[in-house]
């Protein structure tokens, strides 16, 4: 037994255990990648779609060092002036930033962005169509173009600007149902619904798309397919007014006016709802709040600009910034702590996880890296915890039990434990490195035959893998 656990101890000291935290690994589940991915959707038509996309949800009033943001003479701001230092100040990144890259296709894409969010559509224009000089790859632009075209009215030219977009990244959310949009705009209504099923085939759960197909079908006197669309889009979301607004046309024109009569009502008692809502709202601090929101989500795409060049320093700054004006934003604080993670930081990193937890206790992936960083500080209780924390979030995905293995086998905890976990994680993926892990965890427990049986897996499903094959050989000639 001496010897199995001296090989396992050398096997797992170069294995994954020694690689970043999840958010900064290749080989993860998709529900790890959530948090980045999240932010990553059209850099420069994110904003000028934010306004077409459907009714934004109340901003919450949060403190928020804004809040009490002095003027001259220590004066507190109002909230107008509030809303335009932080216009000023944007403005003043965007030039900082042409100037430290004046010939990047991102920086300007960015700038033309936050150049039509201001409303200078001409100049924004111009900055996005340098961008596609220098990348014509870029979907994020063409889209951001497209909407541009839209808002003058111009279908056409934002339908050929989107469908650009497409043959680029066809799975890019938002694409199928601005081309319908503007199809329907034009009364090319059986256009706009093949447009929309194909979105719907990708994108299931799209409200928008469900509603906008339950439009066209009404235009298409289609009632029976108008009706399947609109109550899947009440499904997905039983606040979306309109949508019962579309079930009255709909089963009035079907003569079914007793269920007609029923969605009426609905919409009635929701209108009112949200018309009482708009009249309680205090415009000007939405109005901030939402400002805020932007400015902090430009401040992390200015950021990455600023991390692809190297220059963390100035990332850091930005992301802080961010952090500082929307404090309970997952998004900055998983940028933070990916670059703490980069620069060697874990107990920076691990502070930014926590604080992601508490915001947001159900997500899996947020344990997951504070249960690897943890064990990389060798608080192995923490990770412990973690880890089995994830289990109980994800219970059908393999990570969980896969950390939660290694954890045992470099701990030397419970080899026995160890193993039971990497069975458990092979049953739910049958990965290489699933098979690996079960490789050292059978090794470890002294069942050589079992351990080569998992080493030929790992080594079928991932054949150049080196560490897969030494360690394959270090069992078969038993040392």
């Amino acid at each position: 037994m001496a010897k199995h656990k001296k090989r396992g101890k050398r096997k797992t000291k170069n294995s994954s255990r020694s690689q970043p935290p999840v958010s900064a690994t290749a080989k993860r589940p998709m529900w790890v990648l959530v948090l980045a991915a999240v932010v990553c959707v059209g850099i420069a038509g994110f904003f000028w779609l934010k306004s077409l996309s459907g009714p934004e949800e109340k901003p919450q009033k949060t403190e928020t060092h804004s809040d009490s943001m002095a003027g001259p003479g220590g004066s507190v701001l109002t909230q107008k002036e509030k809303i335009a230092a932080l216009k000023t100040e944007e403005m003043l990144l965007t030039q900082q930033l042409l100037r430290d890259f004046p010939g990047s296709d991102a920086t300007l894409a960015f700038v033309g962005s936050v150049y039509g969010q201001h409303g200078n559509n001409t100049e924004g224009v111009k900055l996005l169509n340098k961008a596609l000089e220098l990348n014509p790859n870029r979907p994020d632009v063409y889209n951001a173009l497209g909407w541009v075209a839209f808002t003058k009215g111009a279908y056409e030219e934002g339908i050929t600007c989107w469908k650009r977009a497409l043959k680029i990244d066809a799975r890019l959310p938002g694409l199928r149902s601005s081309i319908a949009f503007s199809l329907m705009a034009l009364g090319r209504y059986t256009e706009a619904i093949e447009q929309l099923e194909n979105n719907v085939q990708i994108f299931p759960k799209s409200v928008y798309s469900h509603f906008l197909l339950g439009q066209a079908y009404l235009q298409k006197k289609d009632y029976e397919n108008a009706k399947k669309h609109y109550q899947t889009a009440i499904g997905l979301d039983q606040n979306y007014v309109n949508a019962y607004y579309g079930l009255f046309t709909a089963y009035s024109r079907l003569k079914q006016q007793d269920k007609a009569r029923e969605y009426m009502a609905i919409f009635k008692k929701l209108k009112a709802e949200e018309m009482k809502a708009l009249k309680a709202r205090d415009k000007v601090y939405d109005d901030l709040v939402i400002m805020r929101r932007t400015v902090a989500q430009n401040q992390v795409l200015a950021a990455r600009i600023y991390r692809a060049a190297g220059r963390s320093d100035k990332t850091e700054e930005l992301l802080q910034k961010a952090i500082t004006l929307v404090p309970e934003n997952t998004i900055c604080l998983t940028e933070l702590a990916g670059l703490y993670s980069m620069t060697n930081r874990p107990a920076e990193a691990l502070k930014m996880y926590n604080r992601i937890s508490e915001i947001e206790p159900q997500n899996p992936a947020c344990f997951l890296n504070i249960g690897v960083i943890s064990a990389t500080l060798k608080r192995f209780d923490d990770a412990e915890e973690a880890f089995r924390e994830v289990i109980k979030l994800a219970p059908e995905d393999s990570s969980g039990y896969r950390e939660l293995a290694w954890l045992y086998l470099n701990t030397k905890n419970s080899y026995d434990q160890a193993r039971k976990l990497a069975e458990k994680a092979v049953k739910l993926e049958k990965t290489a490195a699933n098979y690996y892990l079960l490789t050292c965890a059978c090794d470890m427990n002294g069942d050589r035959t079992n351990a080569l049986k998992a080493a030929e897996q790992a080594i079928r499903l991932d054949p150049g893998n080196v560490e897969y094959k030494q360690t394959y050989q270090l069992i078969k000639n038993g040392k």
